[in-house]
């Protein structure tokens, strides 16, 4: 969007200002109310409503509403999945196993970000024109909602199931 570093930083810093904010004040009561499937639920949907106005609202023309909606759309989703899911996966630990076994969940985290960046620019590919650009970058956010999307399925698999039981 031809924006100096310090415009670009000030556009994407309301969205991991979300994460802790989202996740100290509000997820620990969701989770009380609603349970842990529901708040990773609502933390899936934002996450996901983050990318498509990305998807849907960023073109060639500088558009930095868009840019901070979406942005703090994804930091609130962070917020509510990823400590919430810290907290499931870890709980279902044994005590003799927490270090080891929360050792292991945040590899995997790390390793699942690191994927889908490696996805992400994979589809970006070296796109010659503001349009192909344009497209490619359209094209990478509706893939990542759909692999976002997906993530219901364990949601529903392995955390409401636990609930159930």
């Amino acid at each position: 969007m031809g924006w100096s570093a310090l415009k670009t930083g000030l556009a994407i810093a309301p969205g991991p200002l979300m994460v802790p904010i989202t996740s100290l004040l509000f997820a620990g009561r969701l989770i009380a109310r609603f349970g842990a499937a529901a708040v990773v639920s609502a933390g899936i949907v934002l996450f996901a409503a983050g990318l498509a106005i990305w998807a849907t609202l960023l073109g060639a023309e500088p558009n930095a509403p868009a840019v901070v909606a979406g942005v703090m759309l994804i930091g609130i989703g962070v917020g509510l999945t990823f400590p919430t899911l810290m907290g499931v996966g870890a709980g279902a630990l044994p005590p003799s196993s927490f270090a080891t076994g929360s050792g292991v969940i945040n590899m995997i985290r790390q390793a699942a970000l690191a994927i889908g960046v490696a996805i992400f620019v994979a589809i970006l590919a070296t796109p010659v024109s503001m349009t192909e650009r344009i497209a490619a970058f359209q094209r990478g956010w509706w893939i990542m909602i759909a692999i976002t999307l997906a993530g219901f399925v364990p949601n529903y698999l392995f955390i409401r199931r636990k609930a159930d039981r």
